[in-house]
């Protein structure tokens, strides 16, 4: 139940060959350090999946070839029915004796009848819910691969890891790029040298396609194929909901409005208590590159800027600002994050002039590592990093290919595809690129944003004591207000 991906981005067919041409040379320079988890050696797992349609069916797909799936779960009796027809009819191109798997609408009742006939669960659903149903399987001792961000609050980020450790499981986070070859490049180009010395990290995207800003909530009756009150899982509970913008709301807004104006199945991203705003969908994606590149640090404090927020909905764009201090790989420096639209125009940082205003301008979202000596500007998941200047890339693709530039960190057998490879690293043991103890890191590391957003003020973060120090009101964000009873 994701938002589509951006716009891949498109570079001039010189460079495109050029790249791929010196990452293919590249492949055999260097020592193999693959995860575990290549060899699937036949077994294929029983698997459950939580959100059957949207992204729960991209998820289905990438690991339904090799491995069963045996339950489907969703509210939306007509999203569920649709997501396993269309489950069936390609599992069984592969695997032509594929049964057709349970469905359920509570993924309670499908964890507590079939805990014996399932070994692992993908939770896909809007991210209220990520925390609860990823609670109920580790409560059956079951690996688990959540979508990302891993929950939308601090609080629930760190009770997640901590059971998914207490339970002795694989654990995977949904962000694509940390499995690909390109992010791997950007962090061996940095620590080798290419760019000179990192001085900024400017990151952006598109977000939100959906409505953001001030909306109203309109109590109307809710379609006949929704379970609401499954919908709201722990959620305190309220009447079905349709929304409105207030009148002279920004015509962006009413655009992004084009899906409808019910926070289901689509729209629910904006509403703080369900989703988590353009910085929770896209951050684990394009913070992702930074965040591991800098070593996973705490920043000292986050400024932020930001159209009109509310307590119900996150705001139309918004601009913020990491600070780090010295370290002794890294001079002190900022991280930047931009969203939304602003006056009319994408909410885009400057571009470094070193980057071709072509390239720069096609990338409705990505990134880019600023040095002294050049360049690397990326798409959202960092799949394909370049160097600029131009000619700077090209000797970087020769000194990969003449070794001079080594392959430092471990690869993935299954680049772009970590639902893959966390199936796989269950069968063959091993570690996913985002388990837990990287993705709970890095989920804080984008909720951070979110904090400061949500406050309007600059934070300074004790991660030690899980608190604001400066802005006590920003505390209130950390954790959900409340629980219903019989979801935890």
């Amino acid at each position: 139940m994701n938002s589509p991906q951006s716009p891949t981005p498109t570079f001039n067919r010189r460079r495109f060959l050029a790249s791929s041409a010196g990452l293919a040379a590249a492949t055999f320079i260097g020592p193999n350090l693959l995860l575990r988890g290549q060899n699937a050696a036949g077994k294929r797992l029983n698997i459950a999946v939580i959100g059957a349609l949207g992204k729960g069916q991209s998820d289905t797909r990438s690991v339904e070839k090799e491995h069963n799936i045996v339950a489907l779960v969703d509210v939306d009796s007509g999203r569920l029915d649709s997501a396993a027809q269309a489950h069936l009819k390609e599992a069984q191109k592969s695997n032509p004796s594929a049964k057709a798997p349970r469905l359920y609408a509570d993924f309670r009742k499908m964890l507590d009848e079939m805990a014996s006939d399932i070994d692992a669960v993908i939770v896909s659903t809007p991210d209220h819910t990520h925390f609860v149903a990823a609670m109920w399987a580790l409560k059956h001792k079951k690996h688990v691969c959540v979508q990302k961000p891993m929950c939308n609050t601090i609080w629930e980020v760190r009770e997640l890891h901590k059971t998914a450790k207490a339970a002795g499981v694989v654990t995977q986070m949904g962000n694509q790029g940390r499995t690909s070859e390109g992010h791997r490049l950007a962090k061996e180009w940095i620590e080798q040298g290419v760019i000179g010395t990192l001085k900024e990290v400017r990151l952006w995207t598109n977000r939100p396609i959906w409505p953001q800003g001030p909306l109203n909530k309109k109590t109307v009756p809710c379609p006949s194929n929704l379970n609401w009150d499954l919908w709201l899982s722990s959620e305190v509970d309220e009447p079905y909901f349709e929304f409105e913008a207030p009148e002279g709301q920004s015509d962006r807004t009413k655009k992004a409005g084009r899906r409808g104006n019910a926070v289901h199945p689509f729209n629910w991203r904006g509403w703080w208590q369900f989703g988590s705003g353009a910085l929770g969908d896209m951050g684990c994606h394009i913070m992702d590159a930074a965040f591991n590149i800098l070593g996973q640090r705490v920043p000292e404090k986050i400024e932020v800027t930001s159209s009109p927020v509310t307590d119900l909905v996150a705001p139309v764009w918004s601009s913020l600002v990491y600070h780090f201090a010295a370290s002794g790989k890294f001079p002190a420096l900022k991280v930047s994050w931009n969203d939304g639209v602003k006056d009319g125009q994408p909410n885009k940082p400057e571009r470094d002039d070193r980057v071709p205003k072509e390239d720069y301008d096609k990338n409705s979202s990505g990134m880019m590592f600023i040095g002294s000596e050049g360049v690397i500007f990326a798409d959202t998941y960092c799949f394909r990093p370049v160097v600029y200047p131009e000619n700077r890339d090209d000797d970087v693709r020769t000194a990969m290919s003449e070794g001079k530039i080594k392959k430092t960190e471990p690869r993935s057998p299954h680049p772009n595809n970590p639902h893959l490879e966390w199936a796989s690293c269950i069968v063959n043991g091993g570690k996913p690129s985002s388990n837990f103890d990287y993705a709970a890191p890095l989920s804080e590391f984008v909720s951070l944003g979110n904090l400061a957003i949500r406050s309007g003020q600059t934070i300074q973060w004790d991660a030690a004591n899980m608190k604001v120090t400066n802005v006590a009101e920003a505390n209130r964000f950390i954790k959900r207000p409340a629980y219903r009873k019989g979801w935890l």
